[in-house]
């Protein structure tokens, strides 16, 4: 248990370990002023489909001592709201009430099931004092029988659409966004772009490492506005929020389109028109699964792609890919006379830092900057947040070293401790209660390279680690 003296650092503790160890963490908050000093990190974990288990206190029900847990402070009174859950419900998957001892147990594995079963994010349950201290038999529940959704698969007919289109496309496109956050994900995606020379793929969220910066058919990361999705003719979207922004840079009208996500419909979005020609609920790494075991199995796709023009098709994605990393090494200009940027900072982290470093990165903009620069390769090695509520790396960090740590001390194989490098911007960082963050950090012994960008002063960058 992790002790925090402000409740937005232990939900974005909890987010940043759930992140990297796939279980929900939980987070208990003080009746309904705790709830709302919870802020943007609920906003976080469910923007972020991050699995976070948060519990806190209803004001007792009775105020003379009738049952054991009776009101008996002033704040009693002043707590109560109306209707307290409904301070998170529309950023949950789901709320609920402990009205009694007898089912307590029967309630958090419910809310687990939901937190767990994608799209994936916070859940919220209350309790009130009587509740809690109501005397109850011990008992137990067959952990086995309370499990959340399992993966969903692809229809064998949108298997054979989708790779159909993709392999005779002349410019496909894949667009992605949280599908890196299963860490077995980016090998398959590697796969299926190996099968299909000259394919491309785009990364609009950043929020996690989907494909490795190092292929040559990455087109690395924008928050949605590169220009690749306008010469596509087949674009796969897998798990992905935004994957263009209409005004500025749609496909063409004549594309194909497909959607495959846990949440195809961006229910939780009440304004999101991106067209698709047929969406999947289902998981990424299983739908991936079947696309590249279907092209590999079936001989009129082999026979196609066997055409020469692929190989051309290949290699000229290979010379666009060198074109592109050349400009991006040619950014950084370094001299005690040159101003300090994103460009320069993020080569010297990646010329410094070991290979193994996992970056946990809130710098608005700048990020996408700093993603050019270090060209995140390995799973898990780059976590963005996925929100807008800033602040919320100075517990993510925490919580993913703790996470890395944990990964370890389980782990058969030996290996050096995974090095944290978080790199913020200064209005995020103050944003979020930092000397929280810092106590925690300091008490817990959990060390974790911590870099804030400052603004620009007259004409020279500035940098505090």
């Amino acid at each position: 248990m992790i002790t925090c003296p402000s409740e937005v650092t232990a939900i974005s503790i909890a987010d940043g370990y759930a992140r990297v160890s796939g279980r929900p963490q939980a987070v208990i908050a003080h009746v309904d002023v705790g709830t709302q000093a919870l802020g943007q990190g609920v906003h976080n974990a469910s923007i972020g489909r991050v699995p976070v288990f948060i519990f806190a206190g209803l004001c007792p029900y009775t105020e003379s001592g009738e049952l054991p847990g009776s009101r008996t402070e002033y704040m009693h009174w002043l707590q109560e709201a109306p209707d307290q859950k409904a301070i998170v419900r529309q950023y949950c998957r789901y709320t609920g009430e402990v009205r009694t001892g007898l089912n307590v147990k029967q309630m958090v594995g419910r809310a687990l099931q939901f937190a767990n079963s994608t799209p994936k994010g916070p859940v919220y349950l209350v309790a009130a004092r009587e509740v809690l201290a109501q005397e109850i038999e011990p008992y137990a529940l067959d952990q086995e029988r309370w499990v959340p959704i399992g993966p969903a698969a692809l229809p064998a007919d949108a298997v054979h659409q989708i790779c159909s289109t993709l392999v005779q496309a002349e410019r496909p496109l894949i667009i992605t966004g949280y599908s890196g956050r299963d860490w077995r994900t980016p090998k398959l995606l590697v796969d299926l772009v190996d099968l299909i020379p000259g394919i491309r793929v785009h990364d609009t969220g950043g929020s996690d490492m989907c494909f490795p910066g190092s292929h040559p058919a990455s087109e690395g990361f924008r928050l949605s506005t590169d220009e690749c999705t306008k010469d596509a003719d087949a674009i796969l979207l897998l798990d992905c929020d935004v994957p263009w922004i209409p005004s500025r840079n749609p496909p063409p009208e004549s594309a194909r389109i497909y959607h495959i996500d846990s949440d195809p419909l961006n229910q939780q979005i009440p304004v999101s028109f991106f067209p698709a020609h047929g969406r999947w609920k289902a998981e990424s790494f299983t739908a991936l699964t079947q696309l590249v075991d279907h092209i590999k199995n079936d001989k009129s796709l082999i026979n196609i792609l066997q055409d020469i023009k692929y190989k051309h098709r290949g290699i000229a994605r290979t010379e666009a890919y060198k074109a592109r990393i050349a400009d991006i090494a040619a950014q950084p200009q370094l001299g005690d006379d040159v101003a300090l940027n994103a460009h320069n900072i993020g080569y010297i982290l990646k010329q410094s830092l070991p290979s193994s470093t996992t970056f946990v990165i809130e710098a608005v903009t700048a990020a996408q900057i700093l993603h050019d620069q270090l060209q995140p390769s390995r799973p898990g090695s780059w976590i963005n947040c996925g929100g807008t509520g800033i602040g919320w790396s100075n517990g993510a960090a925490l919580g993913v070293k703790m996470a890395l740590d944990d990964k370890m001390a389980m782990s058969e194989h030996e290996s050096p401790p995974s090095l944290v490098c978080h790199v913020v911007g200064d209005g995020s960082f103050m944003c979020a209660a930092p000397s929280s963050a810092l106590w925690v950090a300091s008490k817990y012994k959990i060390p974790v390279l911590t870099i804030v960008l400052l603004p620009q002063q007259e004409g020279k960058g500035r940098l505090l680690a």
